[in-house]
């Protein structure tokens, strides 16, 4: 019932942002938890809508709103039982833009973190000459012990300066 409140605002949104938070609203209504606030939840969802970014795990969003809507349950009720809410709903925004922000500063954490695949290329450089614990799987003890055999070797044979830092 309380999914209505969302329900006009999705169709307004582009298919791909639309099924995004459709799938965020299928989790809502799994957990349990959203039964103790739904209005709070689903008022919260429909003011970010717009501007909430997309990249964040669909069931990791929800988690994400539920922990908002509890923490903040107080803020949403005093804005929403206002008479400014009746005529301007943006000022629910003082408070979900905090969700937004959290959501942002999650994100650069996972990505600092090294959790976010930003699908850049991975190169590796080598230079010559080359040694011989460049090329092994240092998961690998065998063969990383025949690189440093290898490696200690080379480094006997050769008299050239050494160019490469280690």
């Amino acid at each position: 019932m309380h999914k209505r409140i969302v329900e006009k605002n999705l169709k307004t949104l582009d298919a791909e942002r639309a099924n995004y938070f459709n799938d965020v609203i299928g989790y809502l209504e799994d957990i349990e938890e959203t039964q103790r606030f739904p209005n709070l939840v689903y008022l919260t969802l429909k003011d970010i809508l717009d501007i909430a970014p997309t990249y964040i795990e669909k069931k990791a969003f929800a988690l994400l709103l539920l922990k908002f809507v509890t923490h903040h349950r107080l803020e949403l009720q005093k804005i929403i039982f206002d008479k400014e809410y009746l005529y301007d709903e943006n000022v629910l925004r003082k408070v979900t833009g905090k969700l937004i922000e959290a959501i942002v500063d999650q994100t650069i954490q996972g990505y600092e973190e090294g959790q976010i695949d930003t699908g850049e290329a991975v190169v590796q450089k080598y230079t010559y000459p080359y040694r011989a614990m460049d090329l092994v799987d240092v998961d690998d003890e065998e063969e990383l012990e025949r690189a440093k055999q290898e490696e200690h070797r080379r480094q006997a044979a050769y008299t050239g300066p050494e160019r490469r830092r280690r």
